[in-house]
């Protein structure tokens, strides 16, 4: 198994065995800047197109990324997303399932193939352009300063563009995803595999980011279908809201909102520490978890179920004994659950 090295200060390629289960590139963020033609000249053609792909990969800030976000989802910049999705920005009309599964369908097979996929500039900003289409909050709730000029995005603000199911494969991928690549850096922490602390740190966060968005997105869509459900029993406009219930199909996310929190636990049971070597770094991450838990333990429904009430509080454990997360915030939680 092959895993093409690039130093900074060497022109030729260091093809090196490693001990993962799968093959990965690793390249320093030098090498598009000085070696692109190195590249060409010294690599097998075989190696050489997987090389130059993986150069098209993300710069992904965590504390940027998050700033944005909060701030409002719609001014999250998806400058390499499919062009055909792009094409629906002021044609909300076309984004049919068709073309959504065009796009999506080649991302969750590349995933699966290799976490590592997720950083390809064109997919994660096609997940997050996807992502775009959902609210991740009520109308109600929504304090935003500005309003999109997309009319795909205005459109998104009050109600959901993106079809269940399409937001249930985004969540299935991401968690997935998340779970390989936990299996993987358990592995190299094992090895110890110090060289990859940076790589695996990156792909944490990215796929940490992506959960807590569609979770988020995922809740406000169960939050919708619980607000409308008594006027679906009526006449005119709730026939209206049945009908495109059915349209939409009757998506139970309990289930994989379950997974979420599985996998959440798993990747909390890491050695993070090594990973996320400062305080603030670890605190960033974590709350990319513990943040959707709070959200799910909001909501009435899901407290109901004793399955997801139960993963919810584990995730919260976990992160307080292994990580330091606020014992205050998660002693609220159980007070209320109490009254």
């Amino acid at each position: 198994m092959e895993v093409i090295r690039w130093g900074v200060h060497s022109r030729k390629a260091v093809v090196a065995e490693h001990k993962q289960t799968k093959p990965r590139l690793f390249v320093y963020a030098t090498l598009k800047e000085h070696y692109h033609n190195d590249i060409r000249r010294y690599l097998r053609p075989q190696l050489r197109g997987n090389l130059i792909a993986a150069m098209d990969t993300i710069q992904f800030d965590i504390n940027d990324a998050l700033k944005h976000y909060m701030s409002d989802p719609a001014t999250v910049s998806t400058p390499e997303a499919d062009s055909n999705l792009v094409d629906c920005e002021n044609d909300p009309d076309s984004l049919t399932n068709s073309l959504i599964n065009t796009v999506l369908n080649p991302i969750v097979d590349s995933v699966a193939d290799n976490p590592d996929a997720i950083t390809r500039s064109s997919s994660f900003d096609s997940l997050q352009f996807l992502l775009k289409c959902a609210p991740v909050s009520l109308k109600s709730c929504q304090n935003y300063r500005t309003e999109p000029d997309s009319k795909l995005f205005l459109l998104s603000r009050s109600s959901a563009v993106l079809p269940t199911h399409a937001l249930s494969k985004i969540l299935d991928l991401v968690v997935s995803g998340l779970s390989a690549e936990a299996d993987v850096i358990h592995n190299d922490l094992e090895s110890d595999e110090q060289d990859l602390i940076a790589h695996h740190k990156q792909l944490l966060e990215v796929f940490g980011f992506l959960l807590q968005w569609t979770i988020a997105a995922v809740e406000t869509k169960a939050a919708e279908k619980s607000t409308s459900a008594p006027a679906a029993r009526g006449r005119g406009k709730g026939a209206k809201s049945k009908a495109s219930t059915a349209k939409d199909g009757n998506w139970d996310s309990s289930p994989q909102l379950q997974t979420a929190l599985d996998i959440m636990c798993k990747v909390l049971k890491l050695k993070l520490s090594k990973i996320f070597l400062t305080t603030s770094e670890r605190d960033t991450f974590i709350g990319l978890f513990t943040r959707p838990v709070y959200m799910i333990l909001e909501s009435e429904q899901r407290v109901k179920t004793t399955a997801i009430r139960m993963h919810s509080f584990k995730v919260l454990c976990i992160a307080v004994k292994h990580h330091g997360h606020g014992y205050g915030k998660i002693r609220r939680v159980v007070v209320e659950e109490k009254c």
